[in-house]
């Protein structure tokens, strides 16, 4: 069977170089091959998903699609990406008003939001999801959504340090789990999710009997799709028996975390460590503590941004050599004063500087969004010629039938976003509209004053703005996903056209959408 998939799935990428189209049975056929991948195949499980989405016509497999791929890029951390896909998730499930696919994407974004504690945020998508699931039928599936409501409702609460009402929004999402009659439709990671979140509530409540219990019970499930949960548990296991000041006990269930080679969970093992340091300091073993103390240190400053390393940096060695300057002579310190007050005068200029430049953008960004505002159909056009340059392209006699096909095909171009596609050529877009490059070329010239290249980019500048302007959520993607978004190969290439079409770096019009 793998090799039936295979070759199908050879065959149905290849199919687009000789113009065929998909059927809805091959499309199925290539999402089983999607979901059947090993997660490591990043690659090609997004060239797949993508390609899946394209072409199908069925809100409902772009949604499981898109959502597959934002699972396998959370999975591997790329939180980010990860947003992305799962938005494009999103409008897949509004497109088709399903309840229960519509509730699966807010309550996956809230279950996003939650985990970089955007709680607020979370807090709406998860109302949204909750009124989703009131319009489902009774039956197991409405029970199921409603757990994993109540599941992200607890995280929620954990959050703002609310671990009563965490622990009882922990609690219902197991009776719903319970309430369910079709059993098959239960997900053991999610049911198991329930009782190590009762646990860990229970721990945060000093209960520590009643975490024990639960925790027990989470781990005596076996769920080898999911085997990371475990360490959590152990984890917070070893902290119940601190808690219980049954020090050895915690060492021995931390160590034997720590000691599985399939343990690669940075995070966590933090956690672990400092939790290591602190039982050992409880038994008066100082070896062992320092040595875990050290490796808390370690890893914390590993995973700690390089902007703040830098800074650190920075300061560490000023102070050490100020230190030294003072040991030193006056004459030393002299210098030092001379320095810093050229330094001074230096970092006034530059902020004068960048004063200046920020104002400047910010005219730049209030006249972009009054044009978008405005609906004017295009941007300011920048003084200086396109990055590469076109060559004199020759005239040529179009009738007015002709001309305005072309135009009302470009108007139906611009409608359903065409111009995002990345692969979009002259020649391509020419065949869509059944006329030919020329004639195309110089309708575009003619009636939108730019060549092709000119006129799609400003045509993807345009969107990008008005999402970074409309959605909120656009403000948190990185450069890279933006440019992918509205169809250019490149960030580089993105941000190159991006400030010759506004006169702004995507950049400083994120900032300034920010404060606005």
């Amino acid at each position: 069977m793998q090799h039936f998939f295979s070759t199908l799935a050879l065959a149905l990428m290849c199919a687009p170089l000789f113009g065929q189209s998909y059927s809805q049975k091959e499309l199925d056929s290539l999402q089983d091959v999607l979901v059947s991948k090993e997660r490591k195949d990043l690659r090609q499980i997004v060239e797949l998903g993508n390609r899946i989405a394209r072409n199908s016509k069925s809100d409902k497999q772009k949604f499981e699609v898109y959502s597959f791929v934002s699972e396998v890029y959370f999975s591997r951390n790329d939180i980010d990406k990860s947003v992305f896909y799962l938005f494009k998730a999103k409008d897949a499930a509004e497109e088709s008003d399903n309840p229960g696919l519509l509730a699966q994407a807010y309550g996956s974004i809230a279950n996003q939001y939650s985990y970089l504690n955007l709680t607020e945020k979370a807090r709406n998508y998860l109302d949204l999801a909750r009124k989703q699931i009131e319009r489902l039928p009774e039956d197991s599936y409405k029970h199921k959504l409603k757990a994993l409501a109540y599941l992200e409702l607890g995280n929620l609460d954990f959050n703002d340090k609310e671990y009563a009402k965490a622990n009882a929004s922990y609690t219902q999402s197991l009776r719903e789990f319970n309430s369910m009659s079709d059993k098959k439709q239960l997900n053991l990671y999610h049911f198991r999710r329930s009782l190590y979140n009762i646990g860990n509530s229970y721990y945060y409540l000093t209960k520590s009997d009643s975490a024990e219990i639960y925790l027990n019970r989470a781990l005596a499930i076996k769920d080898i799709q999911n085997p990371d949960l475990k360490y959590y548990i152990y984890s917070t296991l070893a902290e119940v028996y601190s808690q219980k000041k049954q020090y050895s006990r915690a060492i021995d269930t931390l160590q034997a975390v720590i000691k599985d080679s399939a343990f690669a969970i940075n995070s966590l093992k933090t956690e672990i460590y400092l939790n290591l340091a602190s039982n050992y300091k409880s038994i008066g073993d100082d070896r062992n503590y320092s040595l875990y103390n050290e490796k808390y240190i370690a890893l914390k400053n590993a995973v700690t941004s390089q902007d703040l390393k830098a800074i650190n940096t920075v300061i560490d060695a000023e102070h050490d050599d100020l230190k030294s300057h003072i040991k030193r002579s006056d004459d030393k310190i002299r210098w030092l004063v001379y320095s810093v007050g050229i330094v001074v005068i230096l970092s006034i200029i530059v902020l004068i500087v960048v004063n200046l430049r920020k104002k400047k953008e910010k005219r730049i960004y209030q006249s972009i969004i009054e044009k978008l505002e405005n609906q004017v159909a295009a941007f300011a056009q920048a003084d200086e010629k396109d990055l590469d340059t076109p060559e004199e392209e020759p005239r040529y006699t179009i009738s007015p039938a002709v001309e305005q096909a072309i135009l009302e095909g470009l108007q139906k171009f611009e409608s359903e976003q065409q111009y995002r596609n990345a692969d979009l050529t002259l020649p391509n877009l020419a065949t869509q509209l059944k006329t030919n490059p020329a004639y195309l070329s110089a309708v575009i010239k003619n009636n939108k004053h730019n060549n092709f290249n000119g006129y799609v980019n400003e045509l993807r500048i345009r969107y990008i703005c008005e999402k970074l302007h409309g959605n909120p959520e656009y403000l948190n993607y990185k450069i890279s996903y933006l440019a992918e978004d509205c169809g250019f190969v490149s960030h580089s290439a993105f941000s190159t056209i991006f400030k010759k079409v506004t006169g702004i770096a995507p950049s400083a019009f994120i900032s300034q959408a920010r404060k606005n």
